[in-house]
């Protein structure tokens, strides 16, 4: 069950990346951003996630904002309750990920991951601790401007949609980096537990195997505005379907050096 949940309540809000670089500087988020999301599994409840854009730190040698995305099970799954965390170090200049931090939590078993990103050796160093071993090292090859998800999804957020864009970037899960592909199909209307949101409809391709393998595309909400916010996703994974849905949003500051 190794990142299993985690993933599960996550990936659809994290499951998405750019290829076309914003302008420097520009961000329509900010530090104090938070949104709040349902996850329901078959029809049920599963869990919330969380996502909260921290204040400016240093880390690997850059000024970064920390993307804190946390999971945790609603109590119909405390049979095999899940509190997970996962910070990735998002540059605001140079809208590049530095590298993050993955705490797994997920009954019994403990797990701490820690990912750094070379973009000019092409290669993301990863040391993990599982159950309070010896840590491990191993590094892996990546691609130019590869990021982990979450990054990805900020950076997304940056660049205005236009229907009919098919957009790519390289993107590393912990274990391997791949080509995510998102395009933006349409706009639609939806009904959210924050009411009827003017949204871009986009489709995103994943390269997930085993139980989180998806049938077909994962379909994506986006608010047709200037940030950009996802509101809904609906997957279909070996697990089986899976639906996320905006529960609250508080914004940042957007603007300034911070």
């Amino acid at each position: 069950m190794k990142r299993l949940m985690l993933t599960m309540l996550l990936t659809p809000v994290l499951a998405l990346a750019a290829e076309i670089k914003p302008a420097a500087n520009v961000n329509v988020f900010g530090p104090g951003e938070q949104t709040t999301y349902q996850v329901s599994w078959l029809g049920v409840v599963a869990g919330k996630a969380q996502v909260t854009v921290g204040w400016k730190m240093e880390q690997f040698g850059q000024q970064v904002w920390p993307l804190l995305c946390s999971g945790e099970t609603a109590s119909l799954a405390n049979a095999f309750p899940v509190k997970d965390r996962f910070i990735s170090y998002f540059n605001p200049v140079a809208q590049s990920a530095a590298g993050a931090d993955f705490f797994v939590s997920e009954g019994n078993w403990k797990n701490r991951e820690r990912y750094r990103y070379d973009n000019d050796a092409q290669r993301a160093f990863v040391t993990r601790r599982t159950n309070g071993r010896e840590p491990v090292d191993r590094d892996y090859e990546t691609m130019p401007g590869t990021m982990d998800l979450a990054s990805a999804a900020f950076r997304m957020r940056n660049t205005p949609f236009k229907i009919g864009d098919v957009i790519e970037t390289p993107v590393f899960t912990g274990h391997k980096a791949y080509t995510m592909r998102v395009t933006v199909e349409g706009r639609e209307v939806i009904e959210t537990p924050l009411g009827q949101m003017d949204t871009f409809r986009t489709s995103v391709s994943t390269d997930f195997n085993g139980k989180m393998k998806t049938s077909g595309s994962i379909k994506m909400f986006f608010t047709a505005d200037a940030k950009q916010l996802p509101v809904r996703a609906e997957a279909e994974f070996a697990l089986g379907n899976v639906i996320l849905e905006v529960l609250r949003y508080e914004p940042g500051h957007v603007g300034g050096d911070l």
